[in-house]
């Protein structure tokens, strides 16, 4: 059971492959309607690993922004606000990296 999961949600493994291996090694009958799923399940896995990539990029920005901003407060003996303001950072976003700063 665990391997047929495997299969069926690897990323890494295209359909045909998946397909070929549900057909060979689980002698599971391909129908149209079979190949449907399996192209669904395909694409489902691709569609949690891109939005697993993009979330991770998404934090090691912050990440980045947050240790440029504590990097000027030391270096240059900026304010929070200076800091953010010399990198640009929108006013709007101000917000969030004042209370993640705050938290460290």
């Amino acid at each position: 059971m665990l391997k047929l999961l495997e299969v069926l949600l690897s990323p890494t493994r295209e359909a045909a492959e998946k397909k070929q291996i549900l057909q060979d090694d689980f002698h599971i009958e391909m129908t149209k309607k079979l190949e449907k799923e399996v192209s669904i399940m395909c694409n489902l896995s691709k569609g949690i690993e891109e939005i697993g990539i993009r979330e991770g990029k998404r934090e090691g920005k912050k990440e980045g922004i947050l240790f440029s901003i504590q990097s000027l407060m030391e270096t240059m003996d900026f304010t929070m606000e200076e800091a953010m303001n010399a990198l640009k950072i929108p006013k709007t976003e101000q917000e969030q990296y004042t209370k993640k700063l705050k938290q460290k």
